[in-house]
């Protein structure tokens, strides 16, 4: 049997956006995905928590490079 996971992400990360994207488990067994763009400054990457959080995603992937990737790091050990 194969592992569905319900509530996923991606993330884009650039020098001064992330673009995420979440596809959860929509009515009569469908899936409803929408994306949208945040700011890599502290407030934008509280934003993108708060909307992950809020749509209860419960894995992520993520593309960045290393500089970025170490700042979005921090902002989620904040939390």
């Amino acid at each position: 049997m194969d592992v569905v996971i319900d509530r996923v992400a991606g993330l884009d990360v650039h020098r001064d956006t992330v673009v995420a994207a979440v596809r959860v488990g929509g009515r009569g067994g469908g899936r409803r995905g929408e994306v949208r763009t945040f700011a890599t400054t502290g407030a934008g990457l509280t934003r993108l928590a708060g909307w992950l959080s809020a749509e209860r995603v419960s894995l992520v992937g993520m593309e960045s490079t290393g500089v970025i990737r170490r700042r979005g790091k921090a902002v989620r050990d904040e939390g």
